[in-house]
């Protein structure tokens, strides 16, 4: 992207990006001043090390380390928990909801997408043809970006939180890789990003943003023994709202541990619509969801370590729930479907899907995603190195996931967010799968696509 002046240069593989990117765990330089700064300072070496030996250190640290004990009896969600149980319908519904499709929409390809004086249209059966609501210019750009900095696999998606319409749909994939839809396959590991369900589950309740606790360890794996205050070694404290930003996997484990137990945790997961097929107008894999009942186990689930899978499709989803005060919206990329005769057969409405959380909750988790962005993990993505915002005037609120799988080696990175943070015009979902050779992370293609379409293509007064 030309930079816009007075902007920032946006490089994503700059010196710092490149650093950044061999982090191979869930913990990323949170900054969290002034309590935070020092803990989370890492030094040139450090970095170096950390990627020398990512692929060995996954497998050494994996999710079954440690002892588990016996789950403790846990307080059960508060005050909101009406949203969720209604909220959590048969996973048979997706199928009911699929028969009754238009014929234009079922095994529609969009791989076949022609573009036609800025509107994309695929020709569908029986002579139909299906006018995609994508924003031409966004979806443009996102497809050279990743095709640029040569991802290996890579899947995006936005939407519009208050309608539900689809602006960008990427799916990609290197010339190594084997064809497949990237913005709908659910195989990911959900890593960090399912804190946003444990922070809906943690606020609802009784936990307020502005809960501290003490913690040490958890960087890059979770023990029983983080599970126990330790006065002597937890000299680090932050709140319920820092520990999103930063990311805090021993904070969030320990929060869920006293606070939460495995049945409320799962159906909270499934009124986020893990487990279920989304709503959207083509078919999709549902994302998925295991939540233990051993104790650490259960612990490693709330913090984000395994045990859930999403598609980026499915994270799009989730941010635009925050972002509309709590309610999902059903997501379409079909604007209209014009038949043989030339006559309109079927027309996108914005609709509702469900009322996930309360709309406190909702403002809660916003206020909680914004610190990602301005002193958290994407800090460094969202910032140059003078500090200056690459959204100038623009607030952003945010969640990203790391991690890592061995045999072949595969990095995974998630940004799942939505700007402006005070009045949502677009909700995103991006996923960067790496190699050994890392490219870039997903934090920066979220920042390239909220740029192109909030700074560098927005509307002029």
């Amino acid at each position: 992207m030309e930079p816009l002046d007075p902007m920032p240069t946006l490089d994503p593989l700059s010196e710092t990006a490149r650093e950044d990117a061999t982090e191979p765990f869930e913990v990323e330089p949170a900054a969290l001043a002034p309590i935070h700064t020092a803990f989370w300072r890492r030094s040139s070496a450090r970095r170096w090390i950390a990627g020398a030996v990512a692929a060995a250190a996954v497998s050494l640290i994996g999710p079954h380390l440690g002892s588990a004990d016996e789950p403790a009896t846990r307080a059960r969600a508060g005050r909101d928990q009406q949203h969720v149980e209604a909220g959590a319908p048969r996973a048979t519904r997706g199928a009911e909801r699929a028969r009754g499709r238009h014929r234009a929409l079922v095994g529609l390809e969009l791989g076949s997408r022609r573009l036609e004086d800025d509107t994309y249209l695929v020709d569908a059966a029986q002579g139909d043809t299906a006018v995609l609501t994508l924003d031409a210019s966004l979806q443009q750009h996102m497809e050279a970006y990743f095709a640029r900095y040569q991802v290996p696999e890579a899947g995006l998606v936005a939407i519009e939180p208050s309608t539900g319409r689809v602006l960008a749909y990427v799916s990609h994939r290197g010339r190594d890789s084997a064809p497949a839809d990237m913005a709908r396959d659910a195989s990911a590991p959900a890593a960090s990003v399912f804190k946003v369900i444990t922070g809906a589950a943690l606020l609802d309740a009784g936990v307020p943003a502005t809960q501290r606790v003490c913690y040490h360890g958890g960087e890059s794996r979770l023990v029983a023994s983080l599970l126990e205050p330790n006065p002597e070694l937890d000299r680090t404290c932050a709140t319920l709202s820092e520990a999103m930003g930063g990311s805090l996997n021993a904070v969030f484990a320990r929060l869920a541990d006293q606070r939460l137990d495995a049945p409320t945790l799962e159906r909270y997961a499934h009124a986020f619509a893990f487990g279920q097929g989304l709503p959207f107008d083509l078919e999709s894999t549902p994302s998925t969801i295991e939540v233990p009942t051993d104790r650490l186990e259960f612990a490693r689930t709330s913090a984000g370590f395994w045990h859930s899978r999403m598609s980026p499709l499915h994270g799009a989803l989730i941010a635009a729930t925050i972002a509309n005060d709590g309610a999902m919206p059903r997501a379409g990329i079909v604007d209209r479907v014009i038949d043989a005769e030339g006559h309109i057969a079927h027309r996108f409405e914005p609709s509702t899907y469900r009322q996930v959380i309360g709309r406190d909750t909702a403002d809660a988790l916003n206020t909680m995603m914004r610190l990602t962005v301005t002193r958290g993990t994407s800090r460094r993505a969202f910032h140059d190195d003078r500090g200056r915002p690459f959204l100038p005037g623009i607030a952003v609120a945010g969640k990203t996931g790391t991690l890592s799988e061995e045999r072949p080696y595969r990095g995974y990175t998630w940004w799942v967010g939505f700007a402006p943070a005070d009045h949502p015009t677009i909700a995103i979902a991006t996923l960067v799968v790496n190699t050994p050779e890392w490219r870039i992370k997903a934090s920066h293609a979220a920042v390239e696509a909220l740029r192109h379409h909030l700074v560098t293509n927005a509307p002029r007064d």
